[in-house]
């Protein structure tokens, strides 16, 4: 699948960069005033930072082949000179802009429309402003913003959400107020800010996850089962698209998943960002290898679509991730506690019809809904609601046809939809009977929303999934979800090696640097996104020294130590226990700056293609092992 909608922030139209009044300039002196407006075409003036990239697309080589001899020398001179000046020294021009654009060009183009009378006016900012919000005691929302996306239109579609370092939307701010609970979770309110009650993706191996798995697999002594249990480290293997979870040591204030590259899309309605997904235990036994690329786009009409693209970068096959959350997210009950599922014929039933008393927090399929649902702060009509879209397992049939045939593919089975009031009734019943009178911040106020869609993703694939939200009035909410079911859509998604970009890496003395000297030539290069036979490539800092080092090891600076299980060998999975180690997230030493790439795992057919370790020096590159992988550049085009 070759995305079609390039990820590009935008200039202001109106003002010329001093290369294209320079330029016009010139050909208005030397060219006939018939061929002025042909010889210099702009569809749209280059962003500030790609000047030097995107400026010769707009020029008409074949009238300046013919006019430029006219031309002095001294002017040719002196717009060489110029050029070179303007090149080199753009204000804010980065390669790394250009190279995160090319990276997060991975979503397949939007569907859902609205006309532009509906559209309303969208806004990004990275300028981090005090919310209204009321959260946990304790937590300070400035640790987790990173973006906003404000829309406005009418009192009742308008909203404003924001978006955490980890990628996952933290804020929702309508006509309800927030819409997000106020993360209140654990022992202490401070355990898990904005890493668990958030709109996120979640993947989870349900092979190694926890110490239920390795009884489902067999008969395991208890000696065994006693020695996982005792260890300092969790088993569960469940990865966030947020962060880590804090211990009540609070050795540190917050984990979230590192963010290797961001930006606004061209049209200026929609943010893209990467980040790599943490198992949200920060002292565990296993290693995260999911990448997370997540768009928040605002359609208008109240209508917010959420993307994700998640790739899986795990060197052995066994770390299969067959249970998934698309997404994982829910409400806050004190702003929106009416809740209602859609039925087939498009009706709605409140939720307590879909599941028992006694199993409040059970599943339904999707089949056997209407493909939405939605929270409302009273039973009005005309209540101020949001509506979650998840589908209704559009292609389904034509998957599991596909596993027949024996084509790739990733849809098992039916969806599933979990949607419940946590805590519910327990609590309700005794500490928290005063939860409309009580401050909003001093329980666990959630309603969870779990969208589980019977998707595997296996090592070295990517999958993609879409779902939207819906801010409206209830009527109007109802009405506009149920036209957003059929572009609910999913599935594998690959980048073919001939049509990625591939993007270079720059050395100076010895560093990795974004912006290089002029005339410097890359020192490799690597494919933009995660090709067929490809594995990220990151640079990473260690902050206990400032050395920088290029590796695929994300947890290079991470404090580790081997652990002796003793699972007998006879086993099946032994081998992946008796050969674990123990990682203390929470006691890293590392910046982990930026995804410079992807290589190849194995040689591939172009002769200029290189290993890792015969172009990049000691220093940076470390000698390969069975986590730093040496591997084959991309072949410059």
């Amino acid at each position: 699948m070759k995305p079609k909608e390039a990820s590009e922030k935008t200039a202001d139209s109106s003002i010329p960069t001093p290369l294209t009044l320079l330029c016009q300039l010139l050909f208005k002196s030397y060219l006939p005033r018939r061929a002025t407006q042909s010889s210099l075409h702009t569809t749209h003036l280059p962003p500030r930072g790609v000047v030097a990239a995107t400026f010769p697309q707009n020029i008409n080589y074949n009238l300046m082949k013919y006019y430029v001899p006219s031309l002095t020398r001294s002017t040719i001179a002196s717009v060489s000179l110029y050029l070179l000046l303007i090149f080199t020294t753009a204000p804010d021009a980065t390669a790394t802009e250009s190279v995160e654009k090319q990276m997060l060009d991975v979503f397949p183009p939007s569907v859902a429309t609205v006309g532009k009378d509906k559209q309303g006016r969208t806004s990004i900012s990275l300028d981090y402003t005090p919310s209204t919000s009321i959260w946990a005691e304790g937590l300070d929302e400035k640790q987790v913003f990173h973006a906003q996306i404000q829309h406005e239109q009418d009192e009742n579609n308008s909203f404003t959400l924001r978006i955490g370092k980890g990628g996952q939307v933290y804020s929702l701010r309508g006509p309800f107020g927030e819409s997000v609970p106020p993360s209140c979770t654990g022992k202490g309110p401070s355990r898990s800010p904005w890493n668990d009650e958030v709109w996120q993706f979640v993947t989870v191996c349900s092979r190694y996850n926890g110490t239920n798995a390795l009884k489902r697999s067999g008969i395991v002594p208890e000696i065994a089962l006693e020695a996982l249990t005792d260890l300092p480290y969790k088993s569960t293997f469940f990865i966030h698209n947020s962060g880590a979870y804090i211990p009540d040591s609070q050795s540190i204030q917050n984990l979230y998943c590192p963010m290797f590259a961001a930006s606004p899309t061209k049209d200026q309605r929609a943010y893209r960002s990467l980040t790599w997904g943490l198992v949200p235990q920060v002292r565990t036994i296993h290693r995260s290898p999911i990448l997370y690329y997540n768009q928040v786009r605002d359609i208008g009409n109240g209508i917010i679509e959420l993307s994700w693209v998640v790739h899986n970068f795990s060197t052995r096959d066994d770390i299969v991730f067959d249970f998934l959350n698309a997404p994982w997210g829910g409400t806050r009950h004190t702003s929106l506690p009416h809740h209602a599922i859609s039925l087939p014929d498009n009706t709605l039933k409140p939720r307590s019809s879909f599941f028992t008393p006694e199993k409040p927090g059970g599943t339904v399929s999707l089949r056997k809904t209407g493909g939405w649902k939605i929270a409302s702060e009273s039973e009005d009509n005309d209540s101020s609601s949001l509506a979650l879209v998840f589908g209704r397992d559009k292609h389904l049939e034509e998957e599991q046809a596909k596993a027949k045939r024996g084509e790739p593919y990733c849809q098992r089975g039916g969806g599933m939809l979990r949607d419940f009031l946590a805590h519910y009734p327990q609590l309700y019943d005794s500490i928290w009977k005063d939860w409309k009178t009580r401050p909003e911040n001093s329980f666990r106020n959630y309603d969870v929303i779990e969208m589980i869609p019977n998707m595997t993703l296996r090592p070295g694939e990517s999958i993609w999934y879409r779902s939207f939200l819906v801010v409206n009035q209830h009527d109007k909410a109802n009405s506009i979800a149920q036209s957003l079911v059929d572009d609910i859509d999913y599935g594998l998604v690959e980048f073919s090696r001939s049509d990625t970009p591939r993007v270079p890496v720059y050395l100076a003395d010895s560093k990795v640097v974004e912006n290089p000297p002029a005339g410097t030539e890359p020192a490799t290069y690597l494919f933009a996104r995660p090709v067929p036979g490809s594995h990220p490539v990151f640079l990473m800092e260690d902050t206990a020294t400032g050395q920088e080092i290029i590796s695929t090891d994300l947890y290079r600076f991470v404090p580790s130590e081997p652990l002796t299980l003793g699972i007998p060998q006879e086993y099946p999975n032994s081998e992946y226990y008796n050969t674990a180690s123990g990682y203390s997230l929470d006691k890293n030493h590392c910046r982990w700056k930026r995804l410079l790439g992807f290589g190849l795992t194995e040689k591939p057919k172009e002769n200029k293609s290189r290993l890792l370790s015969k172009v990049l020096p000691e220093n940076i590159f470390p000698t390969p092992d069975t986590t730093h992988l040496d591997l084959w550049s991309a072949a410059s085009k």
